[in-house]
């Protein structure tokens, strides 16, 4: 039988009706939403969690403001304008801001909002940019640790910056008159300028003005109840037989105004923050001769505690190699109350071959010290030529050891030479602490004594070594 003759197979595929085709498109198109819908939901949450909360703050004026125009900081954008409304029965605008995720914790209460915007006066000249770059609202944080807030009432002008308002005194003051102030206006006490004027208005019955004023923290212990202020605002003058008298303040003080203060010399008890003060018109004669010894210094320290007026010692050779400079070292010296000195060894001490003087208030007296004793790094003698220095002298029993690095205090004696330090800024090392280079010191600090936060005693002396500042402690053998 013949092989029967193979032939291919044909494959049979059922042909789509045009309903089933639409049908299978409509359900791809289904799908392709469907993931379009979930990529756009993922990236609208991915940039909510980018931003941090909404807040409203209502402004008596616009002043021109628009959404989309900034939220400021310390000249960083930390938030956004989304929204301008009118405020409910029309008493004002209401901006809603859009803040940050890194500025959050901006919205908590005592934060201060304004709308920038340029201002020129003889006093002060703030704003211009805004001239070119539009408007924009600044802002002013709240104390730390202050609850959050989503509802603010914002100020018609430009809040002082004051960033530790937390920590300084804020005190009110109320007089007849303005006598010139506005905000920024420094308050000053013996010429020395230690607060400024935050905010100045009518108060609520209109029969005076009322002011407040900010005192700096390392300030506020002169302000006592029984403190008195008065305007230093414009030129005193006064003509007599004598000629004329011209009393003026600076420059700065008599454009912008200004408040001076005075406190008896048996000070009361310190001013607490609300406290209210009459703003005199000009000072009684009596209130000008005060000179009370009021302790200053870092809010750090604890209330009331005073803190060392060491004294600039300078150590030259005496040779003629030290009229060029040779053996010329410099540093602060820490006067104790049983006439000796107390500072750095390179200051107090020298080489055995050659001569020394040291440099001292005002008079030489010739190294080396009596009764010396010393380490590496510090030395402590008693000077063989009397030193009038009794105003300045430290007792021995405030003088410690410590054994582990504590908050401090670094002092050259007065507030403007005067610095904290947190203990994570510390590294203990062989020859002492190391003090991290953050911290703002130099070579002018030299031999500044080092005190503990925690109870006001003196427990090392700054040393600068090579661009390097070391707490040199103090130990029982020195002392």
């Amino acid at each position: 039988m013949a092989d029967e003759q193979q032939f291919p197979e044909a494959t049979i595929k059922t042909q789509r009706s045009s309903a089933q085709i639409a049908q299978l498109v409509v359900s791809r198109l289904w799908i392709l939403t469907i993931l379009c819908a979930v990529v756009a939901g993922g990236l609208v949450l991915w940039q909510m969690g980018g931003r941090g909360p909404e807040i409203d703050v209502q402004f008596a004026e616009g002043h021109g403001l628009e959404a989309g125009d900034p939220v400021r900081y310390r000249g960083i954008t930390v938030g956004e304008v989304r929204e301008i409304v009118l405020a409910p029965e029309l008493e004002g605008v209401v901006v809603k801001i859009q803040l940050s995720e890194a500025s959050a914790n901006i919205a908590r209460e005592g934060t201060r909002f304004w709308i920038e915007r340029p201002n020129i006066s003889i006093g002060q000249v703030r704003g211009l940019d805004t001239l070119v770059g539009g408007r924009f609202v600044g802002v002013l944080p709240g104390p730390s640790g202050a609850p959050v807030c989503q509802q603010f009432y914002g100020l018609e002008v430009a809040s002082a910056p004051v960033s530790n308002i937390a920590e300084g005194l804020e005190v009110t003051l109320e007089g007849r008159n303005r006598y010139g102030l506005q905000v920024g206006s420094p308050v000053n006490y013996r010429g020395v300028t230690v607060g400024q004027i935050l905010s100045i208005g009518l108060t609520n019955d209109s029969a005076t003005v009322e002011a407040r004023a900010f005192i700096e923290p390392q300030y506020r212990q002169l302000v006592r109840e029984n403190t008195k202020f008065w305007s230093s605002s414009g030129l005193d003058v006064k003509i007599g037989f004598s000629g004329i008298e011209l009393d003026a303040d600076t420059l700065a003080t008599i454009a912008a105004g200004g408040v001076a203060f005075a406190t008896p010399n048996s000070p009361g008890s310190p001013a607490a923050t609300g406290q209210r003060f009459e703003l005199h018109k000009s000072p009684r004669e009596d209130w000008l001769q005060w000179q009370p010894r009021v302790a200053i210094g870092n809010a750090t320290l604890p209330e009331g505690v005073e803190t060392p007026r060491p004294v600039l010692g300078i150590r030259t050779q005496s040779s003629a190699l030290g009229a060029l400079g040779a053996g010329r070292e410099r540093g602060w010296l820490l006067p104790l109350q049983d006439g000796r000195l107390l500072g750095p060894a390179n200051v107090l001490t020298g080489e055995e071959d050659a001569e020394y003087q040291l440099e001292l208030a005002g008079v030489e007296a010739e190294l080396p010290l009596a009764d010396l004793k010393q380490t590496d790094f510090l030395a402590c003698g008693r000077l063989e030529k009397n030193i009038d220095v009794q105003a300045a002298t430290w007792p021995e029993y405030e003088l410690r050891a410590a054994t582990k690095p504590e908050p401090l205090v670094i002092t050259c004696g007065s507030a403007e030479k005067t610095v904290p330090v947190a203990t994570p800024r510390l590294t203990v090392e062989a020859d002492g602490w190391l003090v991290e280079p953050s911290v703002p010191l130099d070579d002018s600090w030299h031999g500044a004594p080092v005190l503990s936060s925690h109870d006001g005693l003196v427990i090392g002396i700054l040393l600068r070594t090579n661009d390097r500042s070391v707490i040199a402690l103090i130990t029982k053998d020195l002392l």
